[in-house]
């Protein structure tokens, strides 16, 4: 096989060197080897996408997949005159269109915790095949499971009218889907949450309904054991990692709990811990607010240590050269 060196590809393609070398390390060039400390691509390999967040791509990124439901209406109307801005708002066809195909869960109570209205996401996210069964005779204010779920104050603060916030929150998918869903088979998923609840309110500003919008942060499907591993190691990125401790959570051995996460994850867990580092340290490292070295210290990582090193050796670059290759424009 013929190969080119990474300044050729970067004159080929139209990239930086340190970029290059980055989608190299990350596995996003087909092919590419290292020999020493230089990477050699394929001559035929494809280019791979710029994922640098530039305006141009931020403008795409944002652009809406708009459903044929939705563009039908707007076709039959245009031709019937002008389509003024507030029409969206007099337009309860159009209106009922936009909430079925939003993309992400959400569901309308009324100021007394009613549930009055599922979008097809939220539906799908339940299970719930027959959305009559749920409409109007499912009370969110009445379920008993919000102070056991830590959703209390947020779901409280929502029917008061205030425009609330909540962050990876811990969803209780398999008792959802038990009350909700019409299927009952065996959830082996564990999901987290970034929830919004928005109160829209009538000319006289009183409370007329309650959105809830639903947006996954993190999910894990596995075995149990494994679910629990990660969620823990995620949740306690910042500490010092004890096999001891982990094992104990799922109430079993160290060597046997070691064998077991590598048998399904393929690596071990302290690998998976490091990923998570290195995971983190990616991330801060692209806001420029803070230093390298504050960065590792909000990391809990040494900058002299042996993640530092492990950086290098999977991204192929410095922390310094990971942000600069991160942050230019």
């Amino acid at each position: 096989m013929d190969y080119m060196t990474v300044k050729e590809a970067c004159e080929k393609w139209g990239f930086g060197t340190r970029i290059l070398a980055l989608y190299c390390a990350e596995g996003r060039i087909d092919g590419a080897v290292k020999k020493g400390n230089l990477w050699l691509i394929p001559k035929d390999a494809a280019r791979p996408e710029d994922r640098r967040r530039k305006k141009s791509s931020i403008k795409e990124e944002n652009k809406m997949v708009v459903s044929k439901d939705i563009y039908d209406l707007y076709e039959q109307n245009r031709h019937e005159g002008p389509w003024p801005f507030q029409s969206l708002y007099e337009n309860k066809e159009l209106f009922v269109e936009i909430v079925k195909h939003f993309p992400y869960p959400m569901h309308i109570c009324a100021p007394d915790g009613t549930m009055l209205l599922a979008n097809e996401a939220y539906l799908k996210f339940a299970k719930i095949s027959n959305p009559e069964k749920l409409y109007k005779k499912h009370n969110v204010l009445l379920n008993p499971n919000l102070e056991r779920w830590g959703v209390k104050d947020f779901v409280l603060r929502a029917f008061q009218g205030e425009s609330v916030h909540a962050y990876d929150v811990k969803v209780p998918y398999k008792e959802i889907i038990e009350r909700l869903g019409d299927y009952k088979e065996l959830v082996c998923e564990s999901l987290f949450h970034n929830m919004t609840a928005l109160p829209i309110r009538d000319s006289n500003n009183q409370l007329l309904f309650v959105v809830f919008i639903f947006i996954t942060s993190r999910s894990y499907q596995d075995r149990e054991e494994i679910i629990r591993g990660k969620e823990y190691i995620d949740d306690h990125w910042k500490e010092e990692f004890d096999i001891d401790k982990l094992a104990g959570i799922v109430h079993m051995s160290r060597h046997h709990y070691t064998r077991l996460f590598k048998q399904h994850t393929g690596m071990t867990p302290y690998g998976y811990y490091q990923n998570v580092k290195l995971s983190k340290l990616k991330e801060m490292l692209c806001d420029t607010n803070l230093s390298i070295t504050q960065v590792f210290n909000e990391c809990g990582v040494d900058y002299n240590g042996n993640l530092a090193k492990r950086f290098r050796d999977t991204f192929g670059m410095t922390p310094a050269q990971y942000r600069a290759a991160m942050t230019q424009k």
